[in-house]
């Protein structure tokens, strides 16, 4: 008997894991999902059998005891094996700790299926208690997750990650490199140095390279220049289109009629 399970929870804004997915599957042969694209990272636990994970131009092949991560705004695909079709948990969240995910150098690799066995009993069962903590316990999951993934992952790695993440996500608003910091709860100027060492660019540097890379971007879906300018998080269109200048060696203005 095939068997799904998808457990319906509750987006309980966490800041640092928000559960908002969760389930198991046993796939029929050769059954597909994409390509697709999420808002959130999606973990996947394969627990029995086998198949393959698309991700851009790589092909992953994977079997019981690998997991496959799913980051957002990534188009992927995934298919079951046709003749050992594989059964997977599947584990759905965001949050300032998810973005931890970003430094791991695969998106593939092993774990122990002890947690998800554990949590595959949960929702088979599904007794009345479990609906009250679904949220809480998977927390409790990725955390457990987590601390097997990055046992040996040096923490400037860490950083270097959270911080590409929280620019993309934050590049529209007024934000510094204090503030970054802040976010992170750790001191400025040792955040900039270990940035700096492994990217080869400062944050700020970077800030307004992801700016610029956006700013292009709706130059050319036909917004204006102001439009760009507050979309990008500019207050002063003069300064914006000095660094839009700097950087494409054209004014905002003409980049947009080319």
């Amino acid at each position: 008997m095939r068997l799904k399970i998808n457990a319906t929870l509750r987006d309980r804004g966490f800041s640092d894991i928000n559960p908002l997915d969760c389930g198991v599957e046993q796939c029929e042969a050769g059954h597909r999902f994409g390509p697709f694209v999420r808002r959130y990272y999606l973990l996947h636990y394969v627990l029995s059998g086998k198949g393959i994970y698309r991700r851009g131009d790589t092909t992953y092949r994977l079997s019981a005891g690998q997991f496959f991560l799913i980051r957002p705004d990534e188009v992927t695909t995934y298919m079951a094996d046709r003749q050992e079709p594989w059964t997977y948990v599947w584990i759905g969240v965001t949050g300032r700790l998810a973005a931890r995910f970003d430094a791991l150098d695969s998106p593939v690799g092993e774990l122990s299926d002890l947690p998800f066995r554990e949590l595959l009993g949960m929702l088979q069962e599904d007794f009345p208690g479990w609906r009250d903590m679904r949220e809480e316990y998977i927390v409790t999951v990725v955390h457990r997750v987590m601390a097997a993934l990055f046992a040996s992952v040096p923490a400037h790695r860490h950083y270097v990650s959270r911080v590409a993440t929280f620019i993309r996500a934050s590049y529209m608003k007024d934000i510094s490199v204090q503030q970054i910091a802040d976010e992170m709860s750790v001191d400025r100027r040792h955040l900039s140095r270990q940035f700096k060492k492994r990217t080869g660019v400062g944050i700020q540097e970077y800030l307004v390279s992801v700016r610029m890379e956006n700013a292009a971007k709706f130059l050319l879906d036909g917004y204006s220049v102001s439009e760009t300018c507050d979309l990008c998080g500019y207050k002063d269109r003069s300064n914006f289109s000095k660094m839009f200048y700097a950087r494409y060696g054209v004014w905002p203005s003409a980049y947009a009629r080319s």
